[in-house]
């Protein structure tokens, strides 16, 4: 199986945090507000032969359900995945969905942006990509309001 080699190929560009309503009464679901993180990459050459280069992806969180009162006032969020199990994140590549396991995420403000930190493994091996891989991401992120 290949390797990506996501961290030395990745260049994240600045990103956008916006927050959503969602309800579904027929699992119980009150109406909530999440959270989405899009953090784009500059487009790269993979090194997957079975899809056109160089490929351009993003790592999505969504379904963040964040115990905070105004929805822009994000700094000091910490968060992983045991912390927050229903939410979802991944990264699009080799014509798949990656789940990108968090072990850690925060964020912290920065003026009128947000830094963004998060560290996991990304899951190449459950759509048989490539090898799973350990992921570190440092970027920028606006936030936009309602979705």
């Amino acid at each position: 199986m290949d390797n990506i080699n996501l961290q030395s190929k990745a260049r994240p560009l600045t990103g956008r945090i916006e927050h959503y309503w969602f309800e579904n009464e027929h699992i119980g679901l009150k109406k909530t507000r999440f959270h989405r993180i899009l953090i784009p990459f500059e487009p790269f050459d993979s090194g997957l032969t079975h899809v056109s280069q160089p490929e351009s992806t993003s790592l999505v969180v969504e379904w963040l359900a964040l115990e905070v009162e105004d929805p822009s006032r994000l700094g000091g969020v910490k968060i992983s995945s045991a912390s927050a199990p229903d939410m979802e994140a991944s990264i699009y590549l080799g014509a798949a969905h990656n789940w990108f396991q968090i072990s850690d995420l925060s964020l912290s403000e920065d003026g009128a942006d947000f830094l963004v930190h998060c560290t996991g493994t990304v899951q190449f091996e459950n759509e048989g990509v490539a090898r799973n891989e350990r992921f570190t991401l440092n970027a920028r992120a606006q936030y936009v309001g309602e979705a």
